[in-house]
């Protein structure tokens, strides 16, 4: 009724990451703070995150922004940490994106 997605299905493609998944969102009353985790996914087994606002000093607001991300498939350590700082440059991208305007 608010407008707030509660269930969003993602699909990244990201050159070597590649992915389809469902987030279930958790929202604050004050829509200052959403809550996210990991519902279903193809290469990732876990993922949860969170971002709350506050206000700035002098004006402006401040993002606190936390993601947990566990991958399924076995992947040499740099190549699993290269996958995990995808979906998380993404997520901030679409942050950014949406701030911005």
């Amino acid at each position: 009724p608010d407008g707030r997605a509660e269930t969003v299905r993602f699909v990244l493609d990201a050159g070597i990451v590649k992915d389809t998944y469902v987030l279930r969102y958790r929202w604050a009353q004050d829509g200052r703070a959403v809550s996210w985790k990991l519902e279903s996914g193809e290469i990732q087994k876990a993922q949860s995150g969170s971002y709350v606002l506050g206000d700035a000093p002098g004006g402006g607001t401040v993002v606190d922004y936390e993601l947990t991300v566990d991958l399924t498939i076995p992947m040499i350590g740099l190549f699993k940490r290269k996958a995990e700082k995808v979906i998380t440059d993404t997520a901030l991208k679409e942050l950014k994106k949406q701030v911005e305007g």
